[in-house]
């Protein structure tokens, strides 16, 4: 087959509603087994998104986003998808302290090589604000091309929104996540939706299929609360979102590894499961078998008497109730050998806190978009712990982590120099991108890949020398 019929040949298999609601894994949580059917159902009566393959330029793919909204004055979009051409940026990250300005392309300006990063270069949700055209049923649509991978959408409703705005978001009621039913959310509420497109390979060779719905068996979501006294926000009470991968056996006679996943600033324990793609990632990882089944506990590490205090709350949180809790309602090992952790942004900080002063307890390390604490330096007995873990660190080459924080932060570039020099072994991984949902969707496979839950690598004699 030529590319251009291999491109058909996908289009023809995935329907417009599986699209709409794939990446979220769209389904209630009171139904979480059944992840996807409710949005689905929801897709063919009222007007979701539609991806349509179209074979032309720039992408081959195009969105048509709608809202129905018939008495409204004007509706926005806002969407995940400003893009930046890594091969014409004026100044190229080559080291810690040089940072490669992003420029804020538009689809319709989308190369093959371009990425999706924030503009100007931000930590903060800074992307593309559109109005939409109504239209005569009171329906308001919008029509863009976009390239391969999964996007974060929310509207604005009679607002004056901007690339800043977040207040007032609302998400598609047609494709929402998969903890809504009717309308009405078990546990918290997100403000925006996600939709996946397919890759055209007659423009562009990136293959992200494995972020859309699975052709296999689906794993299950669940929002559940655990008693956590002294929590704040909610009180005495917090969240996790837990998911269990497919063909999840409570009998099996090997427990189960146990990857604890961390949102970043700002989000909570919704984060991974939503903008993340989380159950779509996993049910491909597992189904391909580039993975072994494992159970994903996604914590709220936030709400704690003090932000300042969150690092070492969420720590003993984790470990004096999380850790019993996980493995009295499910069949998952509680060997440190057999649990990793990971987080992005504010989560790779927990991350390297969990490092450095909890190794014991992980035997997985990945920090993504983060670096170490201020003023880190190591112990003799540091060294020594981490010397048994396996690290990884990877960030986007345009995340202004990389720059801009790396001299206070000790950024991620430089936190592989220190941790090499110190003798401990650190898988990396440093790709074209901002600090963004895309960055770390490929970072978080990457991690499970090629470290998590791997025989570990033992670090040369002469490492760092």
């Amino acid at each position: 087959m030529t590319r251009r019929e291999v491109a058909r040949a996908v289009a023809a298999t995935v329907s417009t509603a599986s699209l709409a609601g794939a990446a979220l894994g769209a389904s209630p949580a009171s139904a979480a087994e059944n992840r996807g059917s409710a949005s689905e159902e929801r897709s063919r009566k009222e007007p979701g998104p539609v991806v349509r393959h179209t074979g032309r330029g720039p992408t081959g793919y195009e969105v048509t986003f709608r809202f129905r909204a018939p008495t409204a004055e004007r509706v926005q979009l806002k969407g995940e998808w400003y893009f930046a051409r890594p091969s014409e940026l004026a100044e190229r990250l080559t080291g810690p302290d040089h940072l490669a300005q992003t420029q804020g392309l538009m689809p319709h300006q989308w190369r093959p090589g371009d990425v999706p990063a924030a503009h100007p270069n931000s930590t903060s949700p800074v992307w593309p604000v559109v109005d939409m055209a109504r239209g005569r049923d009171g329906v308001w649509t919008y029509t863009t091309p976009l390239p391969g991978g999964v996007y974060t959408y929310g509207f604005f409703v009679d607002a004056q929104a901007d690339s800043a705005t977040t207040a007032g978001q609302l998400p598609d009621p047609c494709n929402p996540a998969w903890n809504v039913t009717d309308g009405v959310a078990d546990g918290r509420a997100v403000d925006r939706s996600q939709i996946y497109v397919p890759s055209d390979p007659e423009f562009s060779a990136a293959d992200l299929s494995w972020q859309g719905p699975t052709r296999g068996t689906r794993g299950k979501l669940r929002h559940v609360t655990y008693a956590s006294p002294g929590h704040l926000t909610p009180a005495d009470t917090n969240h996790l979102v837990v998911y269990t991968p497919p063909g999840y056996d409570p009998k099996r006679t090997e427990p189960y590894p146990t990857l604890y996943l961390s949102h970043g600033g700002g989000e909570n324990e919704m984060g991974w499961s939503t903008q993340g793609d989380l159950a779509n990632i996993m049910d491909n990882l597992i189904n391909s078998g580039e993975v072994q089944p494992m159970v994903v506990v996604m914590p709220n590490a936030t709400g704690y008497a003090s932000s300042s205090a969150d690092q070492q709350a969420h720590r003993t949180d984790l470990i004096d109730r999380v850790f019993p809790w996980v493995e009295e309602h499910y069949n998952v090992s509680s060997s440190a050998a057999d649990r990793a952790y990971t987080g992005l942004s504010a989560g790779g900080m927990r991350t390297a806190y969990l490092l450095l002063h909890n190794t014991e307890q992980f035997g997985y390390y990945g920090i993504m978009s983060a670096g170490l604490p201020p003023n880190t330096t190591f112990t003799g007995e540091q060294i020594v712990a981490m010397k048994q873990a396996s690290v990884y660190i990877g960030c986007g080459w345009q995340d202004p982590i990389n720059a801009g924080f790396s001299t206070l932060h000790r950024g991620p570039f430089r936190a592989v120099r220190d941790l090499t020099e110190a003798g401990v072994h650190v898988q990396s991984d440093f790709i074209d991108g901002g600090h963004s949902w895309h960055v770390w969707r490929i970072l978080l496979k990457d991690f499970l890949t090629r470290v998590a839950f791997l025989p570990p690598t033992t670090a040369p004699t002469t490492w760092g020398v």
